[in-house]
């Protein structure tokens, strides 16, 4: 790139100030998430780690009491090899306990070595019911998706649906209940905001995102939320507290053989070392890993939504291959985050088998000249095993953690980047309905370098159908997608009632505004669903009324399901007329106080046409309404006609006005009335 990405902690910055700093190309596709293409210092993986415990924090309970549980059965785990040891030494051999143990069970048992074989036997009984057998596996629960495949989706779904716990019994399967729970409950919050953000995202930076990489941010990026949790704090603890313990254990109880408790030290900067130099290219590989994954749900999320498209131009054969080619390539990712996982077993193995050896050697040879029994043998090696997991756990955590890094880097990058202005909510209500709205000398567009429009001033009243005109991609959709503030402008001002728009609160302004808009959308649910979108409360009589203002009543009312039709997706089941005729319900449902129209009357017969503007000319008198139209016969039943040329607001008045003044509005309904009339 020509221009190296600022740091992440840059993303903090304001939305206006961002968007001045970036560059035209920087706007673009490809650039929404530019700062994901530099590789992350250690000290930002730190700083994004931080930026991620909110997160955790809200169900700090749950958390809590999982590592109460965690806890409660390493009491159980960490007294297993005594038994073991107390039958060796003084149930089959006969010693005399000594120490500790001797003041612990000798008043209960005394020399009787059955009944010491019988309470020995009671405890193994019940550790075995609260934390399972020696040898179990750990108890865990996921989708198990990832066996069909590697693939980051996969991986991450199991991610988000996982429980688990280093112990069986009683107490291990409690603790994987409430893992799952704390996991989804984590994870649903995760998706949730980021879901919420890209709601809320200013149209500059959202216009050019792909739905399947927002699909993928979403549902699988969250999800590294869990992972982070549990690999980089709660089995880091776990594992430290085990090891404290166990080291203690060794240090008291082997006071005069140290070699045991240093090698098991000693194994911990070994592995930890070694994992740590690996941490880099864990972190970029799983960044590729995602990005790769997210590339291949763009790529489905496009085709699928293009079927009608392919299956016209006979290239079902070519989509094929390209999706393949996609899915290898996330594939090809996996396996070579596989082969750096290898490569740190293969470099970390013989170190760690080299202390293992020397243990061992040191043991035997303890036993060959019988300065240590057999069942202080027993007792070592055993803790010598359990200290080896958490060792490598906590020696690993810094490396186990990089893949979790990189999903929640591209979380960050949405919540950093996608946030809107926020609605001043402290701001005076505006109490008197809406009659006037200005917008004086806007600049306004996508880019602050190329503004779409410059200077553009218009003014919108009660009681005159206005109309903004201009030829196509002349800026019309951008100057009143800024009147609800979905576009901030650059410079100039937006005056509602004589009050600027900053001023007011953002959410109850748009609650007093209605849109049709030019390619309009409709959910796959009912009509009525559709129709009281805006109004959810509203009765079925109001919804019919709408529909009725709309010229939609008779079509639907004519389906064998009336307004309970369940419309395909994007509502296919409708011509196009009849779901813009559904849109202006939705819109006249609303009852708003604004109502605009992005150039919704080109669908509409002559017929439907003018008994549209009839019910909007008499919406008009109450209400403002603008339409953005091509058509000369809707610009001539209008009271005003704004007209856009060369980036601006060029001039106004009647139709008949303009086409006397102005060279350019004449040419451009010429044109407009020769392509309807062809």
């Amino acid at each position: 790139m020509a221009e190296r990405a600022r740091p992440i902690t840059d993303l903090t910055a304001a939305p206006n100030e961002r968007m001045s700093h970036l560059s035209a190309q920087d706007s673009r596709v490809g650039y929404l998430y530019h700062d994901e293409e530099r590789p992350l210092t250690a000290r930002e993986t730190l700083h994004l780690l931080a930026k991620s415990w909110p997160f955790v924090y809200e169900h700090r309970r749950l958390m809590a009491l999982k590592v109460v549980l965690a806890v409660s059965s390493m009491g159980f785990f960490l007294l297993t090899p005594w038994p073991i040891k107390i039958v060796i030494d003084n149930v089959i051999d006969g010693r005399p306990m000594v120490g500790w143990l001797r003041s612990m069970l000798f008043p209960l048992v005394g020399d009787n070595r059955m009944l010491l074989l019988a309470v020995v036997s009671g405890f193994l009984a019940a550790a075995a019911i609260l934390i399972g057998m020696v040898g179990d596996n750990t108890v865990g629960l996921d989708t198990g998706v990832a066996s069909g495949g590697l693939d980051q989706a996969g991986f991450t779904a199991n991610d988000a649906n996982s429980g688990w716990s280093h112990w069986n019994g009683l107490l291990g399967f409690g603790e994987v209940w409430i893992t799952i729970n704390l996991t989804q409950r984590i994870n649903q919050t995760v998706r949730t905001t980021v879901y919420e953000r890209y709601l809320r995202a200013p149209i500059q930076l959202f216009a050019d995102q792909k739905i399947g990489d927002a699909v993928f941010r979403v549902m699988h990026d969250s999800a590294a939320i869990g992972p982070f949790l549990y690999r980089g704090v709660v089995r880091p603890l776990m594992a430290l507290m085990m090891i404290t313990l166990g080291l203690l254990v060794l240090t008291i109880h082997f006071s005069n053989e140290p070699l045991i408790p240093i090698l098991a030290a000693l194994s911990l900067p070994v592995i930890g070392g070694g994992a740590t130099l690996f941490g880099r290219p864990l972190r970029d590989q799983a960044q590729r890993m995602r990005e790769r994954g997210s590339d291949v749900m763009a790529a489905f999320e496009e085709r699928i939504a293009q079927v009608q498209l392919i299956k016209a131009f006979g290239q079902e054969q070519r989509e094929t291959l390209a999706i393949n080619r996609s899915s290898l390539g996330s594939f090809g990712a996996a396996l070579r985050m596989l082969v750096i996982v290898l490569l740190i077993v293969a470099i970390l193995l013989p170190l760690s088998a080299g202390l293992i050896l020397a243990g061992l050697y040191h043991l035997m040879k303890q036993v060959i000249e019988q300065k240590m029994t057999l069942g202080d043998v027993v007792l070592l090696s055993s803790y010598g095993i359990m200290l080896g997991s958490p060792i490598g756990t906590l020696a690993a955590t810094w490396a186990a953690i990089q893949p979790q890094v990189a999903g929640l880097r591209r979380v960050h990058s949405v919540l950093d980047l996608l946030d809107e202005v926020e609605s001043n909510s402290a701001a005076p209500p505006l109490v008197e309905p809406i009659s006037s709205i200005e917008l004086r000398e806007l600049s306004v567009g996508y880019d602050p370098a190329h503004p779409v429009l410059t200077r553009a001033s218009i003014v919108l009243r009660v009681g005159e159908l206005a109309a903004l005109a201009g030829a196509s991609g002349s800026g019309k959709s951008t100057l009143i997608a800024a009147i609800p503030r979905f576009l901030e402008p650059f410079a100039g001002q937006i005056l509602v009632n004589g009050h600027a728009a900053t001023e007011l609160d953002l959410h109850a302004l748009r609650a007093r505004i209605g849109f049709v808009f030019q390619q309009e959308s409709l959910f796959s649910a009912s009509i009525a669903y559709n129709i009281r979108y805006g109004r959810p409360d509203a009765d079925e009589a109001a919804v019919r009324k709408a529909a009725a203002l709309a010229g939609a009543a008779e079509f639907v009312e004519a389906l064998p399901d009336g307004y309970q039709t369940i419309l395909g997706r994007r509502g296919t089941r409708l011509s196009v007329g009849q779901k813009q005729r559904i849109a202006y319900a939705r819109a006249l449902l609303r009852e708003p106080e604004v109502l605009i129209l992005d150039e919704t009357t080109a669908p509409l017969d002559p017929g439907s046409e003018a008994s549209l503007m009839c019910t909007l000319r008499a919406i008009s008198r109450e209400r403002i309404v603008l339409i953005v139209a091509h058509r000369p016969q809707t610009l001539a039943r209008c009271d005003r006609v704004w007209f856009i040329d060369a980036g601006t607001v060029a001039a106004s008045g009647t139709h008949e006005e303009l086409l006397a003044r102005s060279a350019e509005y004449s040419s451009v309904v010429a044109l407009r009335g020769a392509e309807i009339h062809s």
